[in-house]
């Protein structure tokens, strides 16, 4: 079957509209420059569809549901590379370290998904999960603390997760503190 002809499940044949020498339209040099220049993504120099990068994504989060975290990690790092602009796969990246006991590389992700997108809840409730995971418990009671003030209305199961994960914390802490002052009263 020729380039421009897709043939659906029921056989019937779709005939598609291709634009002659489509590749020397989309891959001039000026395009490149704005590539190297990063005026403009990989998803847009190839044009990719936004309905295409949603599906690769989910694809991703697929992989990573089944613990095929080698294979999720391809897929987000593919996203991250057509498009560093979207917070999203750096938080789907990190999550998918996270789960691989990665931290450095988690937070590294997480750090990167804030910076591009601050009002996003998901990665601040990661990175505290790395922080409680490193000990670092104000870090993590602050991530947790952003990412609630961010969804004051608990609209975002996360919040309710980032709630659970900051009282936690809090025992912690005050669990930490107790064993200081019964230290201090024993000398």
């Amino acid at each position: 079957m020729s380039e421009n002809k897709q043939e659906k499940a029921d056989g019937t044949v779709i005939q598609k509209e291709v634009t002659p020498g489509w590749e020397k339209i989309l891959y001039t040099e000026e395009r490149k420059a704005q590539v190297v220049s990063g005026k403009m993504s990989l998803r847009d120099y190839h044009a990719i569809s936004g309905p295409e990068m949603l599906n690769m994504a989910l694809i991703g989060f697929r992989m990573y549901e089944q613990g095929r975290y080698a294979e999720a990690k391809t897929v987000f790092s593919g996203l991250i590379q057509l498009d560093p602009r979207e917070s999203y796969y750096c938080t789907a990246l990190g999550a998918v370290f996270l789960a691989e006991e990665e931290l450095e590389q988690a937070r590294r992700y997480f750090d990167i998904a804030i910076s591009l997108n601050p009002k996003e809840l998901a990665p601040y409730v990661n990175r505290g999960e790395v922080n409680l995971r490193e000990g670092k418990i104000l870090e993590a009671a602050e991530d947790f603390a952003k990412a609630v003030q961010l969804d004051p209305d608990f609209k975002d199961p996360l919040t309710q997760r980032a709630r659970v994960l900051a009282a936690a914390a809090l025992e912690m802490i005050e669990n930490v503190q107790k064993d200081e002052d019964e230290k201090k009263k024993k000398k």
